[in-house]
């Protein structure tokens, strides 16, 4: 179920990101990180770059949240920490993938 649920709030985050990504570096909303707040231009490129990754990501939680809601039991106390610890490293790729962009992106600048 929180496989699920991460991937329906990432979608959400996704969209946000997408059609409401802030145009100037700001300290309060998108995807801020030291890399991506150096520059204007990196900042708009990894405001769609993230928004694209993060709801690639999502559209694959939903599936395989599904998946688990439909065909696995419960029945394991630890399967929580499962689902848990995968809702929170599935983001992970979006952020190494955008991060990686970014530099590829600062070498042609």
């Amino acid at each position: 179920m929180l496989v699920f649920l991460s991937g329906m709030g990432g979608l959400f985050t996704s969209f946000l990101l997408r059609y409401s990504s802030p145009e100037e570096i700001n300290s309060v909303y998108g995807y801020r990180t030291k890399k991506a707040m150096s520059d204007p231009r990196l900042w708009k490129f990894a405001q769609k770059y993230s928004a694209k990754m993060f709801g690639i990501i999502a559209i694959l939680n939903i599936i395989i949240g599904l998946f688990l809601m439909m065909f696995v039991t419960y029945s394991n106390d630890n399967y929580l920490f499962f689902e848990l610890g995968w809702a929170v490293l599935s983001s992970v790729p979006a952020f190494l993938l955008t991060e990686l962009k970014l530099r590829q992106m600062e070498k042609t600048f």
